[in-house]
């Protein structure tokens, strides 16, 4: 019989920093009472073996989705998809099947939540063989996001279908919801466990054709709504993603969707600073929006907006305010330790190149983009910022990042603060490969 012996299991066991070798042990004695059929479910596992041991090392949540997925997990491995990149039309065609109003809205949920976990698990498992680098990651973790996103859209819709019908303007044209995708998710530099920041809007006025009338806000309403309870509600399976849609229009005292017209006229009369930063980021994900409607919204709402025509100088006082407040709030929330928000940062890198951006972005199209990695380098080009300083914040931003996803993976928490128990340190390590703290 071919695959590792017990000795191989605890020579890979042993490879472990001391802290983390019992809590190993007992997941292995967890999958073989719930494998009762295979004499050894780690039989065959080859060279992949290391890679599994290294994986529930440094991940609960990874040791706790891999005893339920099991047999999901050897299917994937012995098939050969977790050698390569999640398959996005496989991720495409999974949603368009979870998007199906035939489907009772429990057994979505848990197919939603199922999947997620599935794709973050292979994520995983090619970060911690090396075979990913961050780029990979954050396009998958993004692109994950985007689809589960599309489902959740589309069953909310096909459900209000029979009552309702869909929205149609005065032509009779259906009117679309646009989702727009903030934040890291609007970057696509989603990371491993990122609320994602959504504002819900749609193009026009109208109202449905079904038997049963609503106005398009009202339906919409409704939509948004469903949407959100699909992904954010924690059941017995996890949840999707944490919804946040703060970042609309009035914030939470604002309806939970807009109408363009609604957007444009709040952007002109309350817009503020931290706004125009804010949609730096902005990006639709709606697969249902013709080019032509996400061009009047990009073009004709969001760049006026954010972008001034010449060298906005102007924009300093606002960013200065900014500045201080974020600095204030370190100081009073003693975030030193915060990868994310503590003095030289995630959110500092951000700060310097969206800053840039505002400024220089009304005159200068190609900085109306989105992804900071991909902005970064264009402000090397004589456009704010030297090319070392450029290579070095490339450089602390990708550590950063791998940080974060290796301090969330452990539990799969939005958490940002550098682990003081030394056996979570003792995971980030691990994942990082530094030999000590």
């Amino acid at each position: 019989m071919t695959g590792p012996s017990n000795d191989n299991l605890l020579n890979e066991i042993g490879r472990l920093p001391d802290v983390l070798r019992q809590a190993v042990v007992l997941w292995v004695e967890r999958l073989k009472e719930k494998e009762p059929d295979a004499a050894n479910p780690l039989e065959n596992l080859n060279g992949d073996l290391r890679t599994l041991i290294r994986l529930v090392a440094s991940s609960e949540f990874a040791g706790k989705i891999l005893l339920r997925e099991w047999t999901w997990f050897k299917a994937a491995l012995d098939q050969g998809v977790l050698a390569e990149p999640p398959d996005q039309n496989l991720i495409s065609k999974f949603a368009q099947a979870a998007g199906s109003a035939g489907i009772d809205i429990q057994r979505t949920k848990k197919r939603l939540r199922r999947f997620r976990n599935q794709q973050l698990l292979h994520i995983l498992w090619r970060t911690t063989g090396d075979d990913s680098d961050l780029q990979e990651s954050l396009a998958s973790l993004s692109s994950l996001a985007d689809a589960l996103i599309e489902a959740s859209v589309q069953y909310a819709e096909t459900s209000l279908m029979p009552r309702f019908g869909v929205p149609v303007n005065a032509s009779g044209e259906r009117i679309p919801l646009i989702v727009l995708a903030m934040g890291k998710l609007g970057g696509h530099e989603l990371n491993f466990s990122s609320d994602i920041d959504l504002i819900f809007l749609y193009p026009e006025e109208g109202e449905t054709d079904g038997d049963r009338t609503l106005s398009a806000h009202e339906y919409f309403t409704r939509v948004s709504r469903q949407i959100v309870a699909l992904l954010d509600e924690t059941t017995e399976d996890g949840f999707v993603y944490r919804v946040d849609t703060r970042l609309r229009p009035f914030g939470e005292s604002g309806p939970p969707v807009v109408s363009f017209a609604a957007l444009e006229l709040y952007l002109l009369q309350h817009g503020r600073g931290w706004e125009r930063y804010a949609y730096v980021k902005a990006r639709v994900i709606s697969p249902g929006a013709s080019v032509a409607t996400i061009d009047e919204l990009r073009k004709d709402m969001i760049e006026p907006f954010v972008y001034r025509r010449y060298l906005d100088y102007g924009v300093f006082e606002s960013l200065r305010d900014m500045k201080a407040l974020i600095a204030a709030e370190v100081r009073k929330r003693e975030l030193a330790a915060n990868i994310k928000l503590g003095p030289g940062g995630i959110r500092e890198i951000e700060f310097i190149a969206q800053s840039l951006q505002l400024v220089r972005g009304g005159s200068d199209q190609q900085l109306r983009c989105s992804e900071l990695q991909v902005v970064l380098p264009r402000l090397g080009d004589g456009r704010g910022l030297a090319t070392t300083a450029v290579s070095t914040l490339l450089a602390a931003y990708e550590f950063f990042r791998r940080m974060e996803n290796g301090i969330q993976a452990i539990r799969d928490q939005q958490t940002h603060d550098l682990p003081g128990d030394p056996q979570d340190r003792a995971r980030l390590l691990l994942v990082m490969h530094y030999a000590d703290w």
